[in-house]
Formats: structure tokens, sequence, C-alpha cells
């Protein structure tokens, strides 16, 4: 069962994603912030297979998170998705430059979430 790291402040949206992903089948690891996601992976017995990030959280933002995921040599290769309101092409850029692994802009279908993950999942 392929395991998500899911990070999103909005609990509706949080709570509306992680009931799709395992509707889905997927092992969810919900979180609010880049530090619940951080605290996750030091913990180290639940590694995502991937992780789907907010861009914009309290406390730690997704590009900080991804900083933290990117400079550690445990969780360097994990995909990491960003997903964001903010669609312009240099929230785009700027995610990739800091290591993301795809960009997603809310709102989006479910065919498109499901897409990007399914594309993940088999890396």
């Amino acid at each position: 069962m392929t395991r998500i790291l899911l990070l999103e402040d909005n609990a509706d949206m949080l709570n509306m994603l992680a009931q799709v992903l395992e509707w889905g089948g997927y092992e969810v690891i919900p979180g609010r912030s880049g530090q619940v996601g951080i605290a996750v992976l030091e913990e180290g017995t639940r590694i995502p297979d991937i992780i789907i990030t907010d861009l914009l959280m309290p406390e730690m933002g997704g590009l900080e998170f991804l900083d933290h995921v990117r400079n550690h040599p445990d969780w360097v290769e994990l995909p990491v998705i960003i997903m964001s309101a903010h669609s312009s092409s240099q929230d785009r850029q700027e995610a990739m430059e800091h290591g993301a692994d795809d960009f997603l802009v809310k709102p989006f279908n479910l065919e498109d979430f499901k897409d990007i993950l399914a594309k993940w999942e088999q890396r």
C-alpha cells in the first residue's frame, strides 16, 4: 500500500483529500504544517512513498519543508508534490528550484489529482 504524507493547513481540505486518498487505497499520514511533516520523517517509522504539501502554511510552509527534505540524505529521493492556489509561473518555478517534483494548482479536479499520484507512484 502506498503511503502518502499529506500536509495542508486548511482542516476541511486536509480531511477531504485524506478521505479521497483513503478511498483510493492509500495510507495517509495527515499534518497541518511542515513541522509536522519533519516530525513524521524524523520519527522514521512511517516514511512515506510520496509527499504532498501545500505551498503556504503557518509555522513552516511548503518550500521551507521541501528544503529540509532535499537536504536530508535519507529523504532526498522522496517525490514531493506541491499544491497551491497560487498558480503563477513564478510560484511553480520557485517550487521546482527548491526541488519539487510536481506542482498541482488548487482547485483541481480529482482526475488531475489521481493522474499526478499515479505518475509518482509508478516511480
